[in-house]
């Protein structure tokens, strides 16, 4: 009893507080809410704390209405109109004559609301002598009275009428709307006003209730709808029952559920009513309609059906097997007198280990089956009974352990495949095997197929994938593996055809090296001698020039042509090179660019000697022409020599940046040589020509 006082007294402090939170001060008010009709507007309206409440009883409240819009276009001056003045509650003759009739639907909610207006004391219980309720109920009275008149003006339009909350507004019009200012008639201080914008443009038809569901656990019924979207249309729900079939229904009680609200002033999803059936096996219908706060029910919400099953739980008396000479397994059990009176159907249920994964090896029993033969076992089986009642439960009987003699192995591992990475990380994987006792697998690895097969597994492996790593950096290039399997009774299979596996090359081959050099005016000759790698495909040869870090590749060959030499032409005189061999395997593994051969291309000043030299004779011109062909972007001028016949060659004149000479001081009859000679920009010099003699 204690406990149901200090509830009520959380409840009764709950709704004198509500709205007020500790980021914003508490401001008394009046808070006004609109159910627009197609021909009229309902008004509903209440203060937010006792005080007011008294006071406005006292004086009454005043209602206005502004017209803001007409036909959809907002009036330049709102039209505004006195509803009501001074309503408030009616005299207390009013609410003595209304409490005669006690037959009417809101009998309860009518006396509830006159002794909050007009009771002498307002008592909650009638317990006397505890002090402390004593107490709450003298400093709390007028909170009561407040709280529990708005809530039964919530629960009856009448009431709402007749404690003057409520006004309904028939002078509308369809094409209008309105704003709905209602606020006390005298106010001593600062009150705030209550404000509505509505109109029959924003009609709209009551929902069903949705999300409706129900949970039945014997007699027992949950009924569960969804409170939170309708919260802003429905303050209370009422629940019936149908018994016939869903033919007629009766409400579950004459007071409706009311709306609840969390601790921090939340709404909750879901709403609860529960029930009592009469009787099990039989379907019962439930449906829930709302009823908003200006007393109007809302559609019914579509039906829930439930049926009540009996409650029971069942046991296994016993547990026996044997096990016969053909090795099968036969499974004897016996059931409780609940379990003889519920049992539906029977099946047994297969494991290789306790707390495996059990799967059917009976199908569907009759209910009354207490016995079964395992025709093919498993060396080692787990069993399980499943019985179903009649509520399509299900009831397990404990594990029983069943263990034949084995000592065939298992078949060995087929379909071995695997690689290795250029970390050494080996996988392998392999088919799984068929034997119904099947526990796993042992890895073996050798680095010689002739060798013996060592075990790398620490304990066997349930999977048919195995992760290994092994040295890259050794002499052996292949590594094989083999696998056993082993079934539950550590009965080892026979190994594995052999797996080869090749291991990734990443140890670079041995560089060749040089066996000599020799420098002409053609270029650099130089000779090696290859790598002595095994798997080397060929060999680079690199140049880099004195003094830079820039590398060339001079040319790329195959070991398989046997080229040992190259003469590399692309060279400057006066210029030293470096000269590197490089092998590189069929993995592209290279050898390292470590040994360096400086070779320096000598300059003897000795270029090119000029193509195409001729001489004529063209004595109707009066000149001898020379030509010849040079190399405009080397050659900076052509020394030209001259000589009579009979005299010695001397040196005639220079030509510049030209292929041709005309020699105009000759004479008749007279027989001429000339030599040439280039000289280039670098200051070398080719060979002379060969003696032109031409007779003019």
């Amino acid at each position: 009893m204690k406990q149901y006082y200090i509830l009520l007294f959380l409840f009764l402090t709950g709704l004198a507080g509500y709205a007020q939170t500790e980021e914003e001060p508490f401001r008394r008010g009046i808070a006004i809410i609109t159910s627009p009709k197609k021909d009229s507007v309902q008004l509903r309206w209440a203060p937010n704390h006792h005080v007011l409440w008294r006071k406005a009883n006292s004086h009454g409240y005043t209602l206005e209405r502004f017209v803001l819009y007409r036909d959809g276009k907002r009036l330049a001056q709102p039209e505004h109109k006195l509803l009501v003045q001074g309503i408030k509650p009616r005299e207390g003759a009013w609410w003595e004559k209304a409490m005669q009739d006690s037959l009417v639907p809101d009998y309860k909610w009518i006396c509830i609301a006159a002794q909050s207006l007009y009771g002498e004391g307002f008592e909650i219980t009638n317990d006397e002598g505890n002090e402390m309720i004593q107490i709450i109920r003298k400093t709390r009275e007028q909170e009561s009275r407040f709280s529990f008149a708005l809530f039964s003006a919530d629960q009856s339009q009448r009431v709402a009428r007749a404690m003057g909350l409520q006004y309904t507004d028939r002078e509308v019009k369809e094409n209008e709307m309105y704003l709905y200012r209602v606020y006390p008639t005298q106010m001593t201080s600062q009150v705030d006003t209550g404000y509505v914008y509505t109109g029959p443009a924003d009609y709209e038809p009551l929902q069903k209730p949705l999300g409706l569901d129900a949970k039945v656990d014997g007699h027992h019924v949950l009924v569960i709808w969804n409170q939170f979207l309708l919260s802003s249309v429905y303050n209370a729900y009422m629940v019936e029952r149908s018994d016939d079939g869903g033919n007629t229904y009766r409400l579950l009680s004459e007071s409706p559920i009311v709306l609840t609200y969390g601790e921090k002033g939340d709404i909750p999803m879901n709403l609860i009513k529960s029930d009592s059936i009469p009787l099990l096996g039989k379907e019962y219908y439930y449906r829930v309609y709302g009823i908003t706060a200006f007393g109007e029910k809302g559609p019914k919400s579509d039906m829930v059906a439930v049926c009540g099953k009996p409650v029971y739980r069942l046991r296994y008396d016993q547990m026996e097997h044997t096990i016969t000479p053909e090795g099968k397994v036969t499974l004897n059990w016996t059931l409780d007198s609940i379990g003889e009176q519920y049992a539906k159907s029977m099946e047994v249920l297969r494991a290789t280990c306790a707390g495996g994964n059990y799967n059917s090896v009976s199908g569907i029993l009759d209910g009354k089956v207490r016995c079964f033969t395992d025709s093919l076992p498993y060396s080692t089986n787990y069993y399980k009974i499943r019985a179903t009642g009649v509520n399509e439960d299900h009831f397990y009987s404990l594990p029983v352990l069943v263990q034949l003699q084995d000592s065939i192995p298992p078949l060995p591992p087929v379909n071995l495949t695997g690689r290795i990475d250029t970390t050494g990380r080996v996988y392998i994987s392999w088919s799984r095997g068929k034997e119904q006792d099947l526990q796993g697998y042992r890895v073996f690895r050798s680095n010689f197929l002739s060798d013996e097969f060592s075990q790398v597994t620490h304990t066997h492996t349930m999977d048919t994938v195995f992760t290994d790593s092994i040295d890259l950096y050794n002499l052996t290039p292949l590594i094989y593996y083999k696998v056993a399997a082993i079934d539950q009774r550590f009965n080892q299979s026979g190994l594995s055809e052999a797996l080869k596996l090749e291991k990734p090359d990443t140890i670079p081959p041995v560089p060749p090296v040089f066996a000599g050099y020799q420098v002409s005016s053609k270029g650099i000759h130089l000779q090696w001698v290859h790598s002595s790698s095994v798997d080397t495909q060929k060999e680079i040869l690199l140049r880099q020039e004195s003094g830079s870090e820039d590398r060339t590749i001079v040319g790329e060959f195959l070991l398989a042509d046997s080229i040992n030499s190259h003469t590399d032409l692309k060279v400057e005189r006066g210029q030293g090179y470096k000269y590197c061999l490089v092998a590189e395997d069929a993995k592209q593994n290279q050898s390292p660019a470590k040994r360096w051969l400086e070779v320096e291309m000598a300059d003897n000043g000795f270029r090119s000697k000029l193509k195409g030299v001729t001489a004529e004779a063209q004595p109707l011109q009066g000149q001898v022409l020379l030509r010849w062909k040079r190399k405009a972007d080397e050659v900076e001028h052509i020394n030209i020599y001259r000589a009579q016949e009979g005299e010695a060659l001397q040196y005639y004149c220079s030509v510049e940046n030209k292929n041709s000479y005309k020699d105009t001081n000759v004479e008749l009859n007279t027989q001429y040589q000339y030599r040439l000679q280039a000289v280039y920009r670098d200051g070398g010099k080719s060979p002379f020509t060969e003696v032109l003699r031409v007779h003019y």
